[in-house]
């Protein structure tokens, strides 16, 4: 959920807007970025009519701080980050309703249907389980499913001229998915979930091929993380938008939870239809192969054998950047949408909320990730990227650990609310740190494959605390003792994070391994210069 340099410059320097662009240095006219030759190029066969243009895509428009330029692709980025926040809260709504849905079928078979206050508390089994599990079991589905087929999508997107190819179908797929769980009743609700998890894991494949487009944005470092910023705004503000329709459709018409995620399906659908059929129909571009597939190896086994050889010069060669990947396995970002499926298990089956008391807690939670946000952006200025990502992560763990120590049952309910105040901060503060991280810790000329390597190890292993819940939760467990997993998980990356070091010898060791024939301190000295940018950038 969002994301510099040195620590006593930025803590005196005169106060910088967090979304204005940085500075431009005078030089000559910068060579243009991957993205603005592709758009060179591009037979223009689709082309958007001009009103269309001006009205559709001025809301997503960012200007390239170096030389001033709106590009297509950055557009379509901003397009697609925005289309894909609505997708990722449809998922909780849909959650709740097939949990209820699941126990009610469940109760009904065992017969404890008028004895349960909660239905979703009777411990009757659906298809093996129990309702409560069906979420976080699905998680884990779509993380190992991920974990194992990103090396070979991956390869597709690397090593043929398929990336827009592999982004169209992927969207196209959820998109459909999302649709089809208008339906969702009693007699579908097995399938809506099902579909879940097939959404899902086609997000995440999706995410990867519109990951593969950022670094032929900008061929400059600051402009990629000046442009993350806005995609990350562009998002946020989108699904804040999309929660308060959701919310006011409900409210007014008095929904239960069932219809109220159908409500909120058909909303997503809608707004992912237009923003993703619009960004890859008329500005994302065709490209060709990135690499070649290399002697000896097919398009099969390219994926896996460039896995390994990035891992293997990261651990031997970048210490630094290998302790922020240990890190980046356990943190709450990893996994598909592990956190979010733990969490609102635990909201409807301990809290007994339902979706529209959800939905109020989720828009808390967006309204505060924007003081989170200028939070970090001060904290990583005043003491850099790598402290603030450590800071965050404690502070994390501290309102999870208040959130379970004292929400705790149905007569508070409304202190989640006030939880859901601490959680938006934790998640805005979060998120733009890591991000900064990942663009200072990338070695220059390698940004392409480190970003595929960031993105498959956020799901390695990322279901692993879903299923420790799901067997706690199996085994009559208290369920807090299973949501208190996360906390142990983050923990772990706390200590990883420890072991990265100082931040600025950190930068300074990955760019002089990328760099080595370079002089040392002129290469310092433009590295120092270049990371304080960010700071304003973020």
């Amino acid at each position: 959920m969002v994301d510099q340099a040195t620590a006593n410059e930025g803590a005196t320097s005169a106060p910088v807007s967090p979304l204005a662009p940085p500075a431009s240095p005078p030089g000559p006219e910068p060579i243009l970025s991957i993205s603005e030759q592709a758009t060179a190029n591009s037979s223009r066969r689709f082309n958007s009519p001009r009103i269309l243009k001006r009205i559709y895509e001025t809301p997503f428009r960012t200007k390239n701080p170096t030389h001033g330029r709106y590009l297509d692709e950055v557009t379509a980025w901003g397009m697609d980050a925005a289309g894909r926040g609505p997708l990722n809260q449809a998922g909780s709504y849909i959650g709740v309703a097939i949990i209820i849905l699941a126990s009610m079928d469940a109760e009904r078979d065992a017969g404890c249907l008028e004895e349960a206050e909660n239905p979703a508390q009777c411990p009757a089994r659906v298809y093996g389980l129990r309702p409560s599990s069906l979420l976080t079991m699905a998680s884990v589905v779509v993380g190992i499913a991920s974990a194992i087929s990103m090396p070979f999508v991956g390869a597709i997107v690397d090593h043929t001229s398929h990336r827009k190819t592999v982004g169209v179908a992927t969207a196209f797929l959820v998109c459909a998915v999302t649709g089809i769980q208008i339906f969702l009743s009693g007699s579908t609700w097995f399938a809506c979930l099902i579909l879940e998890i097939v959404g899902g894991y086609a997000l995440i494949m999706h995410f990867m091929s519109v990951m593969a487009y950022l670094p032929d944005l900008s061929p400059v470092e600051d402009d990629l993380a000046y442009y993350t910023a806005h995609f990350n705004m562009k998002m946020y503000v989108f699904q804040l938008l999309y929660v308060s329709i959701v919310i006011g459709i409900g409210s007014g018409l008095e929904l239960g939870s069932v219809n109220y995620a159908r409500v909120a399906v058909g909303l997503a659908f809608i707004a992912s239809i237009l923003l993703f059929g619009y960004s890859w129909l008329f500005l994302f571009r065709k490209r060709p192969p990135l690499r070649k597939v290399p002697e000896g190896t097919s398009i099969y086994s390219a994926g896996p054998t460039q896995l390994w050889r990035t891992s293997k010069l990261i651990v031997t060669k970048y210490n630094s950047l290998k302790w922020f990947m240990f890190a980046l396995l356990w943190t709450p970002e990893s996994g598909a949408g592990v956190v979010l499926s733990i969490v609102v298990t635990y909201l409807n089956v301990v809290i007994t909320m339902e979706n529209n008391q959800i939905a109020i807690t989720n828009l808390i939670l967006l309204i505060f990730t924007v003081p989170g946000s200028y939070w970090a952006i001060w904290f990583m200025r005043r003491f850099n990227p790598l402290n603030s990502f450590r800071w965050s992560l404690v502070f994390f763990i501290c309102v999870l650990a208040f959130t379970l120590i004292f929400v705790n049952g149905p007569d508070r309910l409304n202190w989640t609310y006030g939880a859901g105040v601490f959680w938006g901060i934790a998640y805005g503060w979060m998120n733009p740190s890591q991000r900064t991280l990942q663009v200072t810790l990338t070695p220059r000329g390698q940004e392409a494959e480190i970003m595929g390597l960031f993105t498959f190890v956020t799901q390695v292993i990322g279901w692993l605390p879903a299923l420790i819940f799901s067997v706690l939760n199996e085994n009559g467990v208290d369920m807090r003792w299973g949501v208190s997993v996360v906390c142990w998980e983050v923990a772990v990356a706390v200590v990883c994070l420890l072991f990265v070091g100082d931040y600025h010898d950190a930068v300074w060791q990955v760019q002089k391994e990328a760099e080595p024939e370079s002089d040392e301190e002129a290469a310092k000295a433009e590295i120092t210069e270049t990371k304080a940018t960010i700071v304003g950038s973020s």
